[in-house]
């Protein structure tokens, strides 16, 4: 394991008979310390030989060590699962310990669960590969058959690993060994209590992601993901968002770079998508000429040589089953890449999406999920007059701008507008929602297709263009009312709004709902706003106090007002009334993690049927009335998942399905088809959606300290070369300012256009005539970030400003590397990639977080420059505290013109993405909130 460091303040002491004396890693599991056994008498457990104790320099004998993990789960309140954990654990005990970490004790009674494992003085492979590269020949052969006799041994002790990963192979004196097993399959028994997802994405099996039965054939699969790692230097599907990663494995193919035979081969059959398709464990170690497995562990029958040909399509060799080899397997020519279409139908690599558009969330692994912080936009569909209370207006749409299908005609006007009922509007998209729980949700799908089933208290106004990036009213009459101070919003609800049962809806289905988002332990993926922003104490949901007088920071005088009380002033609290979160909640039918798989509706359609991951129905809500924004034109609405991204493509270009509800656009083949025939050309809308992709400079790294070396490189940069690498003009827009297109109020200015003389005017200005060094931080496995990153070091190079580019695990990077301003400053990390994008379309959704010198946080900090300008901080306040309207929208510009002079963040491109509008879907119009044809108003003819 590697070196300890020393323990925090808020570490514990002490953990049962052990004494902690260091802290050895941390993850999503749980953190590992370095503990020593307080009573030194009692015998030690440990039976691998490589356990022996060193001694100190006093020439004593040091007391055995161990590597003690602290757990992160919620096992206290569940003897059951208490019992099944203590089973798995008991299992793990017997595996022999030649090439794993032994498993000493474990204590799942206490308040705190923990483990005790075997101190292993090694170092992760990961580490390794990272510092010395690539490994290869004999020492990447010794790894994979020293892997693979661990995973022989944890499989003989029927245990399947579950998490097996380049960071769980520690390399030492010896032999590799395997550490982390069996915790992740007694974890992931828990995950009903804990609804998570155990393990890494980037290494686990499709079947693992699909949540069906697991067998070793899972760790055969990860195996081999690790071997392309070990070689290369690179996960086989990517490591960048977890949306994009699990796309990829199970629909892509891998990519195993050029890794020498016969391990080239084996990799990629240990791949397949089907785990029956894989070989074992020990027809692996046969084929690399392993006579043994494994201590205990039978050698199969010897395989036939194999044929020098090209991977076919049919069954795999080894579906005969465990531990028998069939004849007739055929391999791949020693030399040849991988084939085209690969054993499983997949489509060729590189044609996997972009993630789904998350809202003002970097992407990060949070047991997900995560990753570039974004705005949602979607696609509205016809401007409609605001409904006031007893009007029953046609749901039609009614604005004039109306068009023919036309290439980026839905950018600005309706297309196929149309007020025809009947008929199923039918959606295909790769993964799942993030979830249908208004307060769990993040993803832009997700927050457009809850317009269907769920009423906000304000929610965007259907049509395109700017007229869509307004919040109006929806379960409220009207906007809210604030008081003088804008500490205290009050809304007052439509009358006669029911949930699909008939039930009415009351202020207290409003207040619940918000009340809901404080359980962050299980609503934890949707946005925090009202937890961050509502004066309600130290209230922590209703799960946890269930008498809901004792959330003060919504209040309810009547059944139809709610009124926010917020902790400071907050000018733009409709667009917060806009959130899913606000979508009324009956306190009877919530049943916390579980409620997302049927929440109950006000809107036009009420879930009929869903299959996570695989299938969601929605059909008419008899109990809706109309409310002049959405249409409830279709029948029903039926959604297909699981698709690989090709799939997906397919069926919209070839019309058996309408739209693509995620926001990813179309993939990189699909796009490049789609604009070169014009039969499909008219059907599509070039988007620029809400990602920043920018450099943030360290204002408290040297040189960046001084604003003439920050506005040199905002001078030497060529954004003409990073849109390049962004995807061209199609795939990116220049930004030669930071607010999006999407903000209200925006204006676009070049302050710093392109010039090599400027960028040495201000070297000399700051004192360096000559250039400087710097490193700029990127995140690890992101391909994009890389290329514009090395377009970036080329166009510095070029003034003289030398530009190392140093990649970081995007899971850690905002947490523990560039969001840690400690980290930062100890390691020059004078220049930071990233990217950023407002939850909502105003100033005040898009700037705070990224500018705002008073939200500089220690660890999980979004303001990278560390920038705390007063003028700027000052413009924010303003922004916060202006009640007029076209006061705030004006601030917009003046905050970006404010950033820009001090040089401290500097913008590169906008994403943009390529929508697909099928030729059966009516009112298709794209709005800049949720990136995509909005589904509140979209029919089908």
């Amino acid at each position: 394991m590697p070196d300890s460091r020393p323990l925090r303040p808020d570490d514990p002491e002490r953990l049962g008979d052990y004494r902690l004396i260091g802290l050895l890693g941390e993850g999503g599991q749980g953190v590992v310390y370095l503990g020593e056994r307080i009573d030194d008498t009692k015998p030690s457990e440990t039976a691998s030989s490589d356990a022996e104790t060193a001694d100190g320099e006093d020439g004593t004998a040091r007391p055995e060590r161990f590597a003690i993990k602290l757990l992160r789960t919620h096992l206290s309140g569940d003897e059951r699962a208490r019992r099944y954990f203590a089973r798995e654990l008991a299992a793990a005990q017997r595996i022999d310990p030649s090439f794993t970490a032994h498993i000493v004790e474990a204590d799942v009674e206490g308040r705190t669960p923990y483990i005790v494992s075997e101190y292993v003085d090694g170092r992760p492979l990961s580490d390794i590969v990272r510092e010395r590269g690539p490994l290869s020949g004999a020492e990447l052969h010794d790894l994979a058959i020293g892997t693979l006799r661990a995973l022989a041994a944890i499989h003989q002790a029927n245990v399947v690993h579950r998490d097996f990963k380049p960071s769980n192979v520690l390399l030492g004196a010896g032999r590799p060994r395997v550490i982390d097993f069996g915790i992740a399959r007694a974890l992931d028994s828990t995950m009903s209590m804990t609804s998570g997802i155990v393990g890494t994405p980037a290494y686990m099996a499709p079947e693992q992601l699909n949540g069906h039965r697991l067998t070793p054939a899972a760790d055969v699969f990860a195996w081999g993901a690790t071997m392309v790692f070990a070689a290369t230097g690179r996960s086989p599907f990517g490591h960048d968002s977890i949306p994009a990663t699990m796309n990829r494995i199970l629909s892509g193919d891998p990519d195993i770079g050029t890794i020498a035979s016969p391990l080239r081969e084996l990799v990629w059959y240990c791949m397949y998508k089907d785990p029956a398709h894989r070989p074992t464990v020990a027809q692996l170690l046969t084929d690399l000429g392993e006579t043994t497995a494994a201590p205990g562990v039978p050698s199969p029958a010897p395989a036939p040589a194999p044929q020098p040909a090209v991977l076919p399509a049919p069954a795999s060799p080894w579906g005969a089953g465990p531990g028998q080899w069939e004849s007739g397997w055929q391999s791949l020519p020693p030399d040849a890449p991988p084939p085209s279409q690969s054993p499983w139908g997949a489509p060729p690599r590189d044609t996997t999406p972009p993630p789904r558009v998350r809202k003002n969330r970097r992407w990060v692994p949070a047991v997900a999920a995560s990753a570039g912080v974004a705005l949602v936009a979607a696609a509205s569909v016809a401007v409609v007059r605001l409904v006031h209370d007893g009007e029953h207006p046609d749901p039609g749409p009614t604005d004039k701008a109306v068009a023919a299908p036309a290439a980026d005609a839905a950018l600005t006007k309706v297309v196929n507008p149309s007020t025809a009922k009947g008929g199923t509007l039918k959606l295909a998209q790769a993964d799942d929602f993030d979830s249908l729980d208004p307060a769990d949700m993040y993803f832009a799908g997700s927050w457009n297709i809850s317009r269907l089933y769920a009423r906000s208290l304000l929610t965007y106004r259907a049509g395109a263009g700017a007229a869509a990036l307004r919040p109006v009213p929806d379960l409220a009459s009207g906007p809210g009312q604030s008081s003088d101070d804008l500490k205290t919003w009050t809304y007052k609800l439509r009358t006669g709004v029911k949930f699909d049962d008939g039930t009415p809806v009351t202020a207290k289905d409003v207040r619940y709902a918000v009340a809901r988002t404080f359980a962050t332990e299980v609503h934890y993926l949707g946005p925090t706003y009202f937890h961050q922003m509502l004066d309600a104490g130290s209230y922590a949901g209703p799960y946890k106090d269930h008498d809901l007088d004792d959330f003060h920071g919504v209040t309810t005088p009547d059944d139809q007002t709610v009124v926010f009380h917020l902790k400071k002033p907050f000018a733009d609290f409709d667009s917060l009334a806009a959130l899913p979160q606000t979508a009324p909640v009956p306190a009877a039918k919530d049943d916390g993690a579980q409620y997302k798989n049927h929440p109950a509706s006000t809107g036009p359609y009420k879930l009929e049927s869903y299959s996570p991951g695989k299938s969601l129905s929605l059909v008419r809500n008899p109990a809706w009335s109309p409310d002049g924004i959405r249409t409830q034109l279709p029948d029903r609405v039926e959604v297909q998942f699981g698709l690989a991204a090709d799939a997906v493509d397919q069926q919209l270009l070839g019309g058996q399905a309408e739209l693509n509800p995620n926001g990813v656009g179309l993939s990189d083949a699909a796009r490049v088809k789609a604009l070169a025939d014009p039969s499909l050309t008219k059907n599509t809308d070039s988007l620029t959606s809400g990602y920043l992709r920018y450099i943030a400079l360290s204002t408290k790294v040297a040189p960046f300290d001084n604003v003439h070396c920050r506005r040199a490189v905002q001078y030497a940069v060529d954004r003409a070369a990073a849109q390049t690498a962004d995807g061209g003009p199609q795939g990116a827009e220049i930004a030669t300012n930071l607010a999006p297109p999407v903000l209200v109020g925006r204006q676009k200015f070049d302050q710093y256009p392109a010039s090599t003389d400027k960028a040495r005017q201000e070297l000399a200005a700051c004192g360096k005539p000559s250039g400087f060094s710097t490193t700029m931080a990127i995140r690890q496995d992101r391909p994009k970030d890389m290329a514009v990153a090395e377009t970036v070091q080329r166009a510095l190079q070029r003034s003289g400003i030398s530009v190392k580019i140093k990649p970081y695990d995007a899971a850690r990077f905002y947490t523990e590397y560039a969001g840690k301003p400690s980290y930062v400053h100890e390691n020059d990390l004078g220049m930071i990639l990233s990217v950023w994008g407002p939850d909502f379309p105003t100033a005040t959704g898009f700037f705070p977080l990224l500018v705002d010198g008073r939200q500089i946080l220690p660890t999980g900090n979004n303001n990278l420059a560390e920038l705390n300008d007063s003028t700027v901080n000052g413009l924010l306040d303003q922004a916060d505290q202006a009640k007029d309207q076209k006061t705030r929208e004006g601030l917009t510009a003046r905050i970006d013109q404010a950033v820009m002079a001090t040089g401290a963040i500097v913008p590169l491109v906008y994403d943009k993405v390529v929508l697909y509008r099928g030729t059966r879907l009516t009112n298709a119009a794209v709005s800049p909130v949720y990136v995509g044809y909005d589904l509140a108003t979209a029919g089908v003819g």
